[in-house]
C-alpha cells in the first residue's frame, strides 16, 4: 500500500527557504539602492543650486539691486536675500551635504551689475563625494567640477 501524499500547498521548510532568499537579495541590494537614492538626490540638488545662483545673478541686473545668498550648514538651508526686497527666499537641502568655503565665506553676493564681490571656491561634500564651485570675477563665471 503506496502513502497518500496530499500536495494542494508548500511546506513550512520550502516557505522559509525563500523568504530567506529574499532576505538575502534584500540585504545586499540595499546599501547600493540606498548609494544610489543619495547620488541622485545630491546630483538634482547641485543643479538646483547653480540654477539658482544663476537666477540670482539675473535678478540683481534685471532690478538693479543687490542680491545675497548665505549658507547655513547647521540648520541645512541657504537663503536667497534681495537688498531692498520683501522677503527672502530659504531653501532647505538634504542633511547629508555640507558646504566648506574654501576660499570663501558661506556666501555669495552679486551686485547690480551682475559682478560678484569676491571670487573664491565651494566645495559642495556628499558622502563620499565632493563637488568644487568655483566662482571667478566677471559676469556669469561660476561653474561646477565633481572631485
Amino acid at each position: 500500500m503506496e502513502p497518500i501524499v496530499n500536495r494542494f500547498g508548500y511546506l513550512l521548510i520550502e516557505m522559509m527557504i525563500v523568504l530567506l532568499i529574499i532576505g538575502i537579495i534584500s540585504a545586499v541590494a540595499y546599501p547600493r539602492y540606498d548609494s544610489f537614492i543619495k547620488n541622485r538626490k545630491t546630483e538634482y540638488f547641485i543643479d538646483s543650486f547653480q540654477r539658482e545662483v544663476t537666477h540670482m545673478q539675473q535678478r540683481a541686473i534685471t532690478e538693479g539691486r543687490i542680491y545675497s545668498l548665505t549658507i547655513d550648514n547647521k540648520n541645512h538651508f541657504y537663503e536667497v536675500r534681495g537688498y531692498g526686497s520683501n522677503k527672502p527666499v530659504k531653501r532647505f537641502f538634504p542633511e547629508f551635504i555640507t558646504f566648506e568655503g574654501h576660499s570663501m565665506l558661506l556666501s555669495v553676493q552679486f551686485n547690480q551689475y551682475g559682478n560678484i564681490s569676491r571670487a573664491g571656491t565651494l566645495f559642495i561634500h556628499s558622502g563620499n563625494h565632493s563637488y568644487k564651485m568655483v566662482f571667478q570675477i566677471g559676469k556669469g563665471k561660476f561653474y561646477v567640477t565633481k572631485q
